[in-house]
């Protein structure tokens, strides 16, 4: 094998190395995106439930004075 060959061949390698790496990154990516919409979309009930709750005491809109 010749070095240009042999040189070609180390690249093909890295490369073939680095685009496994890049598909499970985005996967994780990916995942992440899932978990993270999944987060927003409880955090958002939450707050839902949290002004129907409040909803039902007569708390003052405001904070008293001596804050």
């Amino acid at each position: 094998m010749s070095d240009d060959e042999r040189r070609f061949v180390t690249l093909e390698t890295k490369i073939a190395y680095q685009e496994k790496a890049i598909a499970d990154l985005n996967d994780v990516v990916v995942e992440q995106g899932r978990v993270f919409e999944k987060l927003v979309r409880r955090v958002t009930r939450l707050e839902q439930q949290l002004e129907q709750l409040l909803g039902q005491f007569d708390v003052p809109a405001e904070k008293p004075p001596h804050y």
